[in-house]
């Protein structure tokens, strides 16, 4: 088993790069991302998508082990190019394999659904007749009225 996730940052927040898993695309490098993939037990390589001109998209070959959790980081960086030509900016995607502690640390802190979280609004009865606050004419006066 994998996780692979990205923390959200606002360099290359709108740059989402696909990852292959041993030449097969899986998921897409979305800011925020959490994904588990189960893979068979060996080696496996992860590679980014170069559907754009990034300046480094560096693969990673992993051996997972029977019963094992790994745990992949995407990590992205934006830089200025000074170079002669217009491609002011140079972007990159690596990946950086974790720990179990630091990634469950990340995950939990960037990562995750927020749950839900219930109100009295929503705690209606269905017998109760709905009262919506939207717009209504009711609501309004006329500025001129008085």
């Amino acid at each position: 088993m994998i996780y692979i996730y990205r923390p959200p940052v606002m360099s290359n927040a709108l740059y989402s790069p696909g990852i292959n898993v041993d030449g097969e695309l899986k998921l897409y490098a979305r800011n925020g991302i959490n994904s588990r993939l189960s893979l068979a037990p060996g080696e496996h390589t992860f590679e980014f998508q170069a559907d754009r001109d990034y300046s480094e998209l560096s693969p990673i070959t992993l051996l997972l082990d029977a019963g094992s959790t790994s745990y992949l980081r995407v990590t992205t960086s934006l830089t200025i190019d000074n170079a002669v030509g217009y491609k002011p900016y140079l972007r990159s995607f690596a990946f950086t394999q974790v720990d179990e502690v630091t990634a469950l640390k990340e995950i939990a802190g960037c990562c995750t659904a927020k749950a839900k979280t219930s109100n009295e609004k929503n705690k209606t009865d269905p017998t109760e007749e709905s009262i919506d606050d939207g717009f209504s004419v009711d609501k309004t006066q006329n500025p001129f009225s008085h």
